[in-house]
């Protein structure tokens, strides 16, 4: 094996002792691939870099982030400039994170490019917060955001992510991996971002459904006009299940998203113990291999069940 080799598992969720069983020495696990958060094991050289699950979001740098840090730090030089790269998704945070993986060469040392860092920049307090980081929408940087990642927005918008195989996602990535590339060339594109959503249910308590027909860029603009929590249904499968995401504003918001998980878990019919309903303290979603069966009015009545869910304080 030479170089960097991506390895597409999607929608799959391992836990750390299955990576470690599966995967050959000097792989890395990127953002959800491996329930647990980060990880490194110095005898095996595997390694995890998430910032979803078993961590406090705020205080959590995006995947992306972790892996330049990792890479200035020495990982390719510790794994010998050879690594595996397993993923289950190719959203912006793990694209931009695999991309750096491809390129480290480029990053180790005081190397740097401005524009990626700035685009990194922005990508980590966007993933970090799950688009609640305040912002203007008419930012520059924003709008080339939105078309480095517009392969990645079109597959979730159009709902063919939910059920992407292999290929699919393989491809997604490599079309972002290029347009990082044409990035670091100076030949950039900008995109006007999609904010276009339904709210399906506006709730007393504070929190909105929303039917994200624009992608997750909608989230932006919503949270610039003080959106604080919501439930975001971004997807409906071909077998009638559905994808959903579960946020707040911040920890400091009073919508308890981790008794949500649990209270949506024991909705759900069927799930296994380690694909369910979860995420950070911030933000986190459905089921990412099998989906929801839940309806968002009956994901609506749940939320509504949960005696310390968020009242609206004036």
């Amino acid at each position: 094996m030479n170089g960097v080799e991506l390895v597409v598992y999607p929608r799959a969720v391992l836990t750390w002792a299955q990576f470690v069983a599966r995967a050959p020495s000097r792989s890395i696990a990127l953002d959800g691939m491996v329930a647990g958060g980060p990880r490194w094991d110095e005898v095996t050289m595997h390694a995890n870099f998430d910032h979803h699950d078993g961590v406090v979001r705020e205080a959590t740098m995006s995947t992306a982030m972790q892996v330049l840090f990792a890479i200035k730090g020495g990982l390719m030089e510790r794994l010998g400039g050879r690594a595996q790269v397993w993923v289950n998704d190719p959203d912006q945070d793990t694209s931009l994170a695999s991309w750096l993986l491809v390129h480290h060469a480029q990053f180790d040392g005081v190397q740097s490019h401005p524009v990626v860092s700035r685009l990194l920049a922005l990508t980590d307090r966007l993933d970090v917060t799950g688009g609640a980081y305040p912002m203007r929408l008419d930012d520059d940087l924003l709008a080339m955001h939105a078309w480095v990642f517009e392969p990645y927005a079109e597959l979730r918008a159009s709902g063919a992510l939910a059920t992407a195989d292999t290929s699919v996602v393989r491809n997604c990535l490599d079309a972002v991996h290029a347009r990082l590339d044409a990035v670091r060339m100076g030949q950039a594109g900008r995109r006007v971002l999609r904010t276009d959503v339904v709210v399906l249910h506006d709730s007393p308590r504070g929190y909105q459904i929303l039917d994200e027909r624009g992608g997750n860029e909608a989230r932006y603009a919503l949270f610039a006009r003080g959106l604080r929590a919501y439930v975001a249904l971004v997807a409906r499968r071909p077998d009638g299940r559905f994808v959903y995401t579960i946020g707040r504003r911040s920890r400091y918001v009073d919508f308890p998203v981790a008794a949500l998980y649990e209270a949506l878990n024991r909705a759900e019919v069927g799930l296994d113990a380690i694909d369910r309903w979860g995420g950070s303290d911030i933000i986190g979603g459905s089921p990412r291999r099998a989906g929801s069966g839940l309806t968002w009015e009956r994901v609506r009545d749940v939320i509504d069940s949960v005696p310390t869910c968020m009242s609206v304080t004036s």
